[in-house]
């Protein structure tokens, strides 16, 4: 088997380092303190939560909501009543009593299409009904025999919502709850930081806070050389730091690199196989960059490429960069930041000392440099 998993969790033999990190959201949970994480995207964090909760599968019970495709409080209704129906199945007693719980919201089973799971939804579509329905669902959770433990990923989300007050109906249900700990997960540190660190804002003061940075690059190193060598795959000594350099010690992006470089099946890995590795990846990408390339204004295109050539921009609105790069003038440059933070294709973090920009993609941006 692969060692290098991309998407799902499996257990812990799998998973790379984050002790520190899982201890940290363990002792919340066992004290009962709510944890906020944020972090880049793809750096690991539902990796994490599936982690600890495959930790307290014995002892509690998890559930697991990723809200980012959701646009409304009706969405995030049928969203959490899924969840937690596929925490308690019908087949058992607890799911039994789920569904006579919410018997009158008249809820339907369907089968996602794309995914083949199970979906529950509910008959909500007056404004008082949706009020009703989320509480009700919590209190279902609350009423449990076990703890409970709900993660929440991309919680920013709610902030797109038409409903008004959106924030400040979820943290009235959720200061009211005494057998559940939340875990809030989000990958834009800007909107995270202003729903949880703001004096202004509901759930001010509510949390905890986790930045979950990048792996230890040494933890990693050793992580990538064991995970080959179980596997009985030898390797130049120097072959997990050029991965590690190329890809920015990214999760995802290192993930990915390393499950192609087992896939192809080598014996013994140099560094000219995970550089060839790497560039058949990018000319796998190539059609969806050029995508990119014409859905961009031509000075965005520029300024991204200017980052990509940096790697990580400390100060982008400096005479150095500008001129070095030719970007225009300061306040152009700045619409195109924005612009392209809000397509997703540089991530500005904000949850460090001296804040940054980088190209999040990091395929994407070796391309760029060789453009």
């Amino acid at each position: 088997m692969n060692p290098f998993l991309l998407y799902n969790y499996l257990d812990p033999d799998y998973f790379c380092n984050r002790h520190e990190e899982t201890e940290i959201l363990l002792k919340n949970i066992d004290n009962n303190s709510n944890t906020a994480v944020f972090s880049q995207r793809r750096i690991g964090k539902t990796a994490l939560i599936k982690h600890v909760f495959f930790l307290l599968k014995k002892k509690q019970s998890t559930i697991y909501l990723d809200i980012f495709p959701t646009l409304s409080l009706k969405e995030f209704s049928n969203t959490l009543a899924t969840a937690i129906y596929r925490e308690f199945p019908i087949h058992k007693s607890a799911g039994k009593k789920f569904m006579d719980f919410i018997k009158l919201l008249r809820p339907t089973i369907k089968i996602n299409a794309l995914s083949g799971e199970p979906e529950l939804m509910l008959d909500i579509s007056q404004p008082d009904q949706i009020e009703k329905s989320i509480p009700q669902l919590f209190s279902f959770l609350d009423q449990q025999q076990k703890k409970v433990v709900i993660a929440i990923d991309e919680f920013q989300q709610i902030l797109s919502y038409p409903e008004k007050n959106v924030e400040a109906f979820l943290r009235t249900i959720i200061k009211n709850l005494h057998n559940i700990s939340f875990i809030f997960l989000g990958s834009d540190s800007k909107l995270m930081i202003e729903i949880f660190n703001s004096a202004k804002r509901p759930f001010y003061g509510s949390t905890n806070f986790m930045v979950l940075n990048k792996i230890p690059k040494e933890e990693y190193i050793s992580y990538i050389m064991n995970s080959f060598v179980a596997a009985g795959v030898d390797m130049d000594v120097k072959v997990p730091e050029v991965i590690l350099n190329l890809t920015c010690t990214h999760t995802y992006y290192t993930q990915r690199l390393c499950h192609e470089i087992f896939a192809d099946r080598f014996l013994f890995i140099t560094e000219k196989d995970v550089v060839n590795t790497l560039y058949k990846l990018i000319q796998q990408n190539e059609a969806i960059y050029f995508q990119y390339r014409n859905l961009l204004t031509k000075a965005q295109w520029n300024t991204l490429k200017a980052i990509a050539a940096e790697k990580t921009v400390y100060q982008p609105y400096s005479q150095n960069f500008i001129k070095k790069y030719d970007l225009g003038s300061t306040s152009t440059l700045k619409r195109n930041f924005e612009a392209l933070v809000d397509k997703a294709l540089i991530y500005q973090n904000l949850a460090v000392e001296e804040p940054y920009y980088e190209v999040e993609d990091k395929f994407l941006m070796h391309w760029l440099q060789s453009d």
